[in-house]
């Protein structure tokens, strides 16, 4: 564990934005074109930690792939001390943290999102292997054409790094190329590299006959033997003028043992390529006419060339040592006797390798032309006729050794078949599921088509309903107001507006006690308003008298009852006024009249009489008829309002199941069958994946809307900062794309309903990001501060309260000055939906929080120049 915690993890994605921008657009495209068909692009990453340098080089290589129209296969080797850092890189997962450095669109093509994480994608992570590795110890890789090494030499001692730079020239191809950090170099290296490019550290590497062909690592041997152990010498001793230790002694005579006594021998790898020689080779090799090469079976003798081949064969395949002896090795009129032995060497290395050992077995033999006895020819004969024997039982064991391995081979070829003949089995399986899954492809097909069908039909239903209510609403002759619990006006008909010659923008929002010249601010009628909701009260016929702007001295009958939406779970007051001003002047008319029939005769009083109380019958029976029409359209309102709730029920329900079955109908189709589908196809499903989260966006903003109204208005002292921070944190990623900066308050303290000013907040902000200047940072300024009236001087503000003045300023795309209350209203769009998204309802719901903390918002704009928002609201809550 300990040793775990020592290890450094230290990586990120692109981490040197220039450096990756010169691989992409310099080296690997040169790189890519010098590769022929067939052959793989091979590049090493040591110390790759958890394998973000790794996974940038892909993604880079998959880009220029992708541009380049190149098919040149890629291969990554990425090594680290850490197991537990490889490991983490083999799975490829990472936070949304871990990602800040990699573009949004990086993100959308090289991952997926998985349990809350980004897992990079599959294509990219079969580019990558990952294994543990000491580039100290153990044999790297070959035939590469470009390291990555980056911040690792800046850990390791002068000896340590010239071991692994002469590690990364035996591993480089001869045009190859090293890249170190930016803080390192290899000055002590210099006749293994040549400097590419200074300013990203890279280095290219040089032909360098003179460097040794195997890098110089510590192989892993077999545990040492007692004949390895060194025998200990005499004891030393001294005298006046020499001082020599028993080991500088063992070392003087080894020195001279190898130099002089050493056997002629070589080391081959299994491509039979020769790697070292040792000693005196040129009685058994030499170096044939043509190409220049190092293969043992093309530089051997004519006359152990074949001994050779099979002894090698023999080796390898059984990994044990081999001797062969009695090989007549003649050279001119010199018969020579040689043996040859082939040792594996147990050592941990980046290829198995073999020792060859050539010695003389027997005294030459000399044959001259005359002098010969006939014993000397009988004895040759003898020698001769044993070797062809012995040469034959070899042979004959070897052509046996043949046939058993054609045998062999015969059974692996026909277990092969049989493995071809079972893998067309699983073809024809596989064939077969995936007609199955065309049968649901088209089944879902059909069932997207229904559930479309169903929701036009239900969106017609609500359109009709809809209008239904409104005509109802628009033909009424008699003001209808719809008062929130908080008794500001939330809707009113046509009719009160011509009756009181007011327009929407005067109306809604406003405290019923506010409206006109506070004309309805009557004790009595705000204890009988007041008690509607908590009581489930109602009252009929309440009579106002008051002298109205525009329309003079006026009596009203005012009737009032709840109403509750069931869906929003809000509670409404709805408030039905009726003009009786002539009704009662006709009674004061009859009155007047009554007193002057006193001063007639008898008769004429009782006949006046007569016609007095006809009249009044008939003026009685004309207003107990009004009263009736009242009734009826008191009921009227009540069944609209019951429609109102069920069009609200199908907005927030009925409406949003089809479209949650849309979009996971169409997602399924597009992540498992998007190889069926044409260009066309899956452009078609996208568009109706985004016209459904456009849709699906709508509905949640108009529920926002309304619930607005509906939620409890508890008031709390908030530092404002607070909840600027944590919508910085919803935004951060815009922020840090767009490069935005936001300037508020760390400190300012207000009374405000959070949850609903949060929202203001968010709205406000995100509007400033989405509509920014495409040629400059979006820039951000909050301030806030506690102004009393005198100095605001905004009528719309009461003289008596002191008010929390709040700017939010930005430098964005702006508006024309004369759309400043306009976009406060619902569904209202400036900018086209191809050029900014949305849905009109983002200011509305900023204007309706403002409503409902007694505030007043307002909008300052010039296009190209910005927007200031300017809110009010009260500094201490509303006695």
């Amino acid at each position: 564990m300990l040793y775990q915690d020592l290890l450094i993890n230290v990586t990120s994605f692109f981490r040197d934005t220039d450096t990756h921008k010169y691989l992409k657009e310099k080296l690997f495209p040169k790189l890519l074109k010098r590769k022929k068909p067939g052959e793989t692009l091979r590049i090493w990453v040591p110390a790759c930690a958890t394998g973000e340098e790794a996974y940038s080089i892909a993604m880079i290589l998959l880009e220029i792939q992708g541009s380049q129209g190149s098919t040149i296969p890629v291969q990554i080797f990425a090594t680290d001390l850490s197991e537990n850092a490889i490991s983490k890189a083999r799975i490829g997962a990472y936070t949304k943290q871990e990602l800040e450095t990699v573009s949004p669109k990086r993100i959308q093509r090289f991952f997926t999102k998985a349990d809350g994480n980004f897992r990079v994608n599959k294509g990219v992570r079969d580019m990558c292997v990952f294994a543990p590795h000491n580039i100290l110890r153990d044999p790297p890789f070959s035939r590469l054409d470009f390291i990555s090494c980056c911040n690792l030499f800046i850990y390791l001692d002068t000896a340590a790094q010239k071991k692994a730079v002469n590690t990364f020239h035996y591993a480089l191809n001869n045009d190859g190329f090293l890249m170190l950090g930016k803080s390192e170099n290899i000055s002590h290296s210099t006749h293994l590299f040549t400097n590419a490019n200074n300013t990203y550290k890279i280095f290219s590497r040089k032909i360098n006959s003179s460097a040794p062909r195997l890098p110089d690592l510590a192989p892993r041997f077999a545990p040492q033997t007692a004949a390895d152990t060194p025998v200990s010498s005499a004891p030393s001793y001294k005298s006046q003028n020499n001082s020599l230790s028993s080991n500088s002694l063992d070392f003087a005579i080894d020195t001279v043992l190898l130099s002089d006594f050493m056997p002629s021998s070589v080391v081959i790898n299994h491509q039979l390529e020769i790697v070292q020689f040792r000693g005196t080779t040129d009685v058994f090799l030499t170096h044939p006419k043509g190409k220049a090469t190092f293969n043992i079976l093309k530089m051997a003798r004519p006359e152990i060339a074949f001994e050779l081949r099979n002894a090698i064969s023999k080796v390898i395949k059984t990994k044990h040592r081999f001797r062969k002896s009695g090989i007549e090795l003649k050279i001119n009129s010199t018969v020579r006797f040689i043996s040859v032995e082939i040792v594996p060497l147990k050592i941990e290395w980046n290829e198995p390798l073999l020792l060859i050992l050539f010695t003389e077995q027997e005294p030459a033999e000399t044959y001259t032309a005359q002098g010969n006895t006939g014993k000397s020819n009988t004895l040759a004969k003898d020698r001769r006729i044993k070797k062809l024997e012995q040469e034959l039982a070899s042979a004959q064991a070897d052509a046996l050794t043949l046939a058993q391995e054609q045998e062999a081979f015969t059974e692996e070829l026909q277990s092969a078949n049989e493995e071809v003949v079972s893998s067309n089995e699983e073809l024809q399986t596989v064939n077969e599921e995936l007609e199955t899954s065309k049968e649901e492809i088209e089944s879902a097909n059909e069932e997207l088509t229904t559930t479309n069908q169903e929701l036009q039909t239900r969106n017609d239903l609500l359109n009709e309903s809809y209008e239904y209510s409104n005509a109802i609403v628009s033909t009424m002759h008699e003001p209808m107001l719809v008062l929130g619990k908080d008794l500001r006006v939330k809707s009113a008909n046509k009719a009160f507006y011509k009756k009181f010659g007011v327009t929407e923008e005067q109306t809604e929002g406003v405290l019923l006690y506010d409206l006109g010249n506070k004309q309805w601010n009557i004790p009595a009628l705000r204890e009988l308003l007041e008690d509607i909701i908590p009581k489930n009260s109602q009252f009929y016929n309440y009579e106002v008298k008051h002298t109205f702007l525009n329309l003079g001295e006026k009596i009203m009958s005012l009737n009032a009852s709840r109403v509750i939406q069931k869906t929003h779970r809000e509670q409404l007051i709805l408030l039905v006024i009726a003009d009786i001003t002539e009704v009662r002047h006709l009674l004061i008319e009859k009155e007047l009249k009554e007193k002057a029939l006193l001063h007639k005769e008898i008769s004429e009083r009782k006949t006046e009489k007569l016609k007095l109380e006809k009249a009044v019958d008939e003026r009685t029976r004309e207003l107990k008829e009004a009263n009736e029409a009242l009734e009826d359209k008191n009921k009227e309102l009540v069944n609209m309002n019951h429609e109102l709730e069920a069009f609200t029920y199908i907005s927030s329900h009925d409406m949003q199941e089809p479209l949650r079955k849309i979009q996971i109908f169409s997602g399924i189709i597009l992540e498992k069958e998007n190889q069926q589908l044409s260009d066309n196809g899956k452009k078609y499903f996208r568009l109706m994946q985004q016209s459904a989260q456009r849709m699906q966006q709508l509905i949640h903003d108009l529920l926002a809307f309304s619930r607005l109204s509906a939620a409890e208005r508890t008031f709390e002292h908030i530092n404002l900062g607070i909840l600027i921070e944590e919508v910085k944190t919803e935004f951060n990623e815009t922020i840090l794309q767009t490069h935005a900066r936001i300037d508020a308050p760390e400190t300012c303290v207000v009374r405000i309903i959070p949850f609903q000013f949060r929202q203001l907040l968010h709205n406000l902000i995100g509007n400033a990001l989405k509509f920014s200047n495409p040629e400059r940072p979006p820039h951000i300024k909050i301030s806030c501060r506690n102004s009393k009236y005198d100095k605001l001087k905004i009528k719309a503000l009461s003289p008596s309260k002191e008010y929390c003045h709040i700017t939010i300023a930005d430098n964005g795309i702006g508006f024309e000055e004369e759309f400043s209350t306009k976009i406060f209203e619902v569904f209202q769009k400036l900018h086209g939906k191809e050029e900014y998204s949305g849905t009109g309802i983002g200011l509305a719901i900023v204007k309706k929080v403002v409503d409902n903390h007694d505030g007043i918002i307002t909008a300052t704009s010039k296009l190209d120049k910005g927007t200031t928002f300017n809110i009010y609201i009260p500094a201490s809550p509303k006695k």
